[in-house]
């Protein structure tokens, strides 16, 4: 017997196990509406994992809002707290954050942040969608 609950489920799970976590990026990469830099951010982005990407774009982009901050601040002594942290952050010498960095490092530091931080929510999207797809689909 048919039951069309049964088969709505099945074509939501066939779906849902093809879908593409990277359409955010893709489209934002694309996006003529956007400023270049915030495209170029999103492709770097669309080769990263879901967790690990999110995770070093939250580290940098928070990095640079305590730079910020401190310039705000007129904080300027070379070893200040968010100073330190970006060059911890570049010391690891990780492809992504660097690629990330070199994007942003001659913008304006609150401009930096701001480009950082967008890309960090788009990057927290697409590992939200991550979850609830895993658990329909009983991975």
């Amino acid at each position: 017997m048919f039951h069309p609950r049964t088969e709505e489920l099945r074509m939501i799970r066939e779906y849902l196990a093809s879908y593409d976590f990277n359409l955010p990026l893709d489209d934002a990469a694309v996006d003529p509406e956007l400023p270049l830099v915030r495209r170029r951010l999103a492709s770097l982005a669309s080769s990263e994992g879901l967790d690990g990407g999110y995770y070093e774009a939250q580290e940098l982009a928070e990095a640079f809002l305590d730079a910020a901050r401190e310039a705000n601040e007129e904080i300027q002594a070379d070893d200040s707290p968010a100073r330190r942290r970006l060059r911890g952050i570049l010391a690891r010498d990780l492809d992504y954050q660097r690629e990330m960095f070199e994007e942003v490092c001659e913008l304006p530091l609150a401009d930096a942040a701001a480009h950082l931080c967008w890309l960090t929510d788009l990057m927290k999207r697409r590992v939200d969608m991550a979850r609830p797809i895993a658990d329909i689909l009983g991975r």
